[in-house]
């Protein structure tokens, strides 16, 4: 990779999607899974790397808080996906703040090998040989996701959920496997548990950047945020 590197910041294992786009690259916007991260920046695999060098803005999501910073490509490495290695520079307003947190928590007793992201989305999810359940996803994470069912399925059903149509990135699917059910309470749908199977590693990746950035649509579409709003 042509790049000797002077560590500042311990790393801690995590896998986590975040947005990346960049001002000097006309059209770059890509969402990347974390591979470890630090106080002073983050691995990050992407679909297509930028050059060392290149100015970034990422964005990130820790317990339903958007934080944005600036952020220069350190080094890059072949493979697929691509890795990049990248420094924070800037801060938007207080979101250091969230990133803080998710570090002291990361160096804790109990560290997370994965974040879960808070959504609200609209589903449609396929039952072999040709079911088809209406769902919305409550949470996400690198490892499955939590869902609402009109109807109970059984403990490792295999079920292809499906991104709705309408997003900024194109129709996804991603084969998981239900681990565990919930009965409701009155009036409510039943809530189920699914894992992403470990043969379905390149359609989990854009599942997780689908939904992502209906998450982000939702922020820009809302009036009056900005990235500032989510310090404390």
């Amino acid at each position: 990779m042509g790049y000797t590197e002077t560590r500042e910041h311990p790393r801690f294992p995590l896998r986590m999607p975040a947005l990346c786009e960049s001002s000097a690259v006309p059209g770059y916007r890509t969402v990347g899974l974390t591979r470890n991260v630090s106080h002073g920046g983050l691995l990050l695999e992407v679909p297509e790397t930028l050059a060392p060098g290149t100015p970034t803005n990422i964005l990130v999501n820790s317990e339903g808080q958007n934080a944005r910073s600036e952020a220069v490509v350190v080094w890059t490495g072949a493979g697929t996906p691509g890795q990049m290695g990248l420094k924070f520079t800037k801060w938007a307003g207080t979101d250091h703040r969230i990133w803080d947190q998710l570090m002291a928590f990361q160096a804790g007793s109990t560290p997370r090998s994965s974040l879960r992201i808070p959504i609200d989305l609209e589903i449609a999810c396929l039952i072999p040989p040709d079911s088809r359940l209406p769902g919305r996803a409550q949470n996400i994470s690198d490892g499955g996701l939590m869902i609402t069912l009109p109807q109970a399925l059984d403990p490792r059903t295999r079920v292809l959920v499906a991104t709705p149509t309408g997003l900024t990135l194109p129709l996804m699917e991603a084969e998981t496997e239900v681990m565990w059910t919930r009965t409701p309470t009155v009036g409510e749908d039943f809530l189920h548990g699914l894992r992403f199977t470990k043969d379905d590693i390149d359609k989990e990746f854009f599942l997780i950047g689908a939904l992502l950035q209906e998450v982000l649509d939702q922020e820009e579409e809302s009036p009056g945020k900005t990235s500032s709003d989510n310090g404390t």
